[in-house]
């Protein structure tokens, strides 16, 4: 890792850091910071009652254009703590500088800690500059000796004690001492980390860079600085964030970049609460298994492909899509199967184990492979079913004819089959439900619209979009595929007879760009594509009744009554009876209802705002708890157990609360 020792006094890193590192929602992740491996969030210690954390601020002149962001950003650290532990937070805040005078260097300790915001704001406004001359070194020692020796600190053994140093020089060495100024090295290293043990106490550090006048005095002692830091915060169980290094500074500020997102309290979830909901589903509806099934494309082994263009992985395309609205059937998505594939085509494993393999690496029950081929005006498909247990495939499905209705075909080839499998016969009965039937209905009535190459850009759409929704992808690559999509589908939309599908579409692929904006912190950019999400919405909604899917139709009234008429009561109504519909079937659609529906009743997407509907963060709570509950691999369960921080230890979430981010993506009027 190369570092970086250049100024940047328009971009203060300690703000940035303070700004994003103890939010739930914006935090980097660990893995991602390259110089430590923790999480500031993770260092909470869960049941703690109370948290201490002492602010012991390096306020000499080359750390001056770090002071305002730091001074801004403490009360936010501070908010975010309490949101993340749930605990009780006492607050000191401390100066310190160089001198020979023992407590010269120090403005604050007599203060203590207070949890008085008004005490706290006194506390973070003596924050100023002051000398540091002659030398570059500080008496960070003693600083960090008087803090943890004389600051009134917990003596609960439940209570977390930190220390977050803020710094950008290290101690004077042990052979320096000059009578005239009294600069000295005071205490050593071990001292300190023994002292802070003693005392249970953790110290954080923010190694920050100097300013521009002292960048020669901070490169040729900025591996002291780190070293002695690096030496303060792993010896104690802390953790500490290097700021010289352009890996972890780019990480932060990217980080900071993102708009922070208001919080409801929806209350604790645990394991009993999803084991609960298990239970009552069990009892309503009977022990009803979901299937997970893989699609591979449907192309030889041997030529292999997962590129958007070729028949066969569009046919895969759509199976997927028309197994994922199946009752009970969960489709694993194609970037899981494409990563899989290829680490096991890199591997060992013979060509003839290559179905069992994929199905236990993507713990997958169904496994589905097969071969697309053109027979003059048709295609022929011939599919290969294979479940776990069996080296030989245990079903196959046929089916013949033109795009539009080659899966109807299919679709219905599964209905027929009469399986010996358990999990084949579970995949017949859900082809052959009320909703397998709309599904056969669907794709005549979409693509049957459109000329061959249209019905092939439309379907090409469709797998760039679905590559792309998987919070794990690259932002740049989600945003190449989303881009691919609407330039594919853009056309289609602008013609007269466009279909309501298209405009989902569009809508679809316009709102996860905004998202992904969003993510990458251009809120105005994200607020743009997010209109024009809604413009597309609006036209999928004039064009619903060409659907030929209750559900889908369902979705888009309910996403209108939200986004356009702001009828939230509608909405809410909306998206809950494609909850009930599916409570026995698990359907996917009922995955992005109960997410819809959490969000407003956290009050999310403006509905905080409206006089004539009532937000409920006790029903919100039970909407999270379904999707951890019946879904707990899904994209919406992740950012669940993230925002919630999770514990797989304790079975809980260690906060009770929940973002607001949907309203984040919406313009003011």
């Amino acid at each position: 890792m190369v570092s970086t020792l250049q100024a940047q006094e328009n971009q203060p890193t300690a703000a940035a850091a303070l700004d994003s590192i103890f939010n739930v929602r914006t935090a980097p992740e660990a893995k991602s910071m390259g110089i430590f491996q923790g999480s500031f969030l993770d260092a909470i210690r869960p049941e703690t009652p109370a948290i201490q954390v002492a602010f012991l601020v390096d306020t000499t002149e080359s750390m001056a254009h770090q002071l305002p962001g730091i001074r801004e950003k403490i009360p936010q650290v501070i908010a975010d703590l309490k949101r993340a532990s749930g605990a009780k937070v006492e607050v000191a805040v401390i100066s310190f500088a160089d001198s020979g005078q023992s407590n010269k260097p120090l403005v604050g300790i007599s203060q203590g800690f207070s949890a008085d915001d008004n005490s706290v704001g006194k506390m973070i406004a003596s924050l100023q500059p002051q000398s540091g001359r002659p030398y570059f070194p500080e008496a960070v020692d003693l600083a960090l000796f008087k803090t943890i020796q004389d600051l009134k600190w917990s003596d609960d053994p439940k209570a977390t004690r930190w220390l977050m140093l803020i710094t950008d020089a290290p101690p004077y060495d042990s052979s320096f001492e000059e009578a005239t100024t009294q600069s000295r090295r005071w205490y050593e290293t071990d001292a300190l980390v023994n002292l802070a043990n003693q005392r249970g106490i953790n110290v954080h550090g923010l190694l920050c860079e100097s300013r521009s006048e002292e960048l020669d005095a901070f490169t040729a002692v900025v591996d002291k600085t780190r070293n002695f830091m690096g030496q303060m915060t792993s010896r104690t169980g802390g953790l500490m964030l290097d700021l010289s290094f352009s890996q972890i500074k780019q990480k932060v500020a990217d980080a900071a970049r993102r708009p922070r997102a208001d919080f409801t309290f929806v209350g604790a979830i645990t394991e009993e609460d999803i084991h609960a909901a298990r239970q009552i589903a069990s009892e309503k509806f009977g022990p009803e298994k979901s299937l997970r099934v893989a699609v591979m494309p449907h192309v030889p082994w041997n030529a292999m492909t997962f590129y958007h263009e070729d028949p066969g992985v569009r046919f895969a395309t759509q199976l997927r899509y028309s197994l994922g609205r199946l009752p009970n059937i969960k489709a694993i998505s194609s970037r899981q199967i494409e990563q899989e594939f290829l680490r096991l085509k890199a591997g060992p494993v013979d060509p003839a184990h290559w179905p069992q393999a994929l199905c236990l690496r993507l713990r997958a029950d169904i496994l589905i492979v097969g071969d697309l081929r053109a027979n003059r005006e048709l295609e022929d498909v011939q599919s290969e079913v294979y479940v776990p247990n069996s080296p030989k495939p245990v079903a196959s499905f046929s089916a013949s004819g033109k795009d539009d209705i080659l899966i109807a075909s299919y679709l219905k080839a599964i209905s027929q089959t009469q399986p010996q499998d358990a999990a084949i016969a579970q995949l017949a009965k859900a082809a052959g439900s009320e909703q397998g039937t709309d599904l056969r209905d669907f794709w005549p009535g979409i693509l049957g619209q459109l000329p061959p190459k249209q019905q092939a850009e439309l379907v090409s759409a469709m797998d760039m979009i679905e590559k792309s929704v998987d919070i794990s992808v690259d932002p740049q690559l989600r945003v190449k595929n989303l881009n691919m999509a609407t330039d594919l589908l853009t056309p289609m939309a602008n013609d007269p007879k466009a279909n309501g599908f298209t405009f989902a579409l569009l809508a679809s692929a316009n709102y996860n760009l905004a998202k992904t904006q969003e993510e990458e912190g251009d809120v105005n950019a994200a607020r743009t594509q997010m209109q024009k999400a809604i413009a597309y919405l609006s036209k999928a909604y004039d064009a619903r009744r060409s659907l030929n899917d209750r559900l889908l139709q369902a979705e888009v009234e309910a996403d209108y009554a939200l986004l356009v008429r702001k009828d939230f009561p509608a909405a809410v109504q909306r998206y809950q009876e494609i909850a009930e519909f599916s409570e026995a079937s698990k359907l996917k659609m009922s995955l992005r209802s109960h997410w819809m529906l959490a969000g407003l009743q956290c009050g999310d997407w403006g509905a905080s705002a409206a006089t004539a509907f009532q937000p409920d963060p006790a029903q919100a709570r039970e909407h999270l708890i379904h999707i951890l509950a019946f879904w707990p691999e899904s994209e919406e369960a992740q950012v669940i157990r993230k925002y919630m921080r999770w514990d797989a230890h304790d079975g809980k979430t260690g906060t009770p609360y929940f973002p607001k981010e949907g309203e984040l993506l919406l313009t003011s009027n």
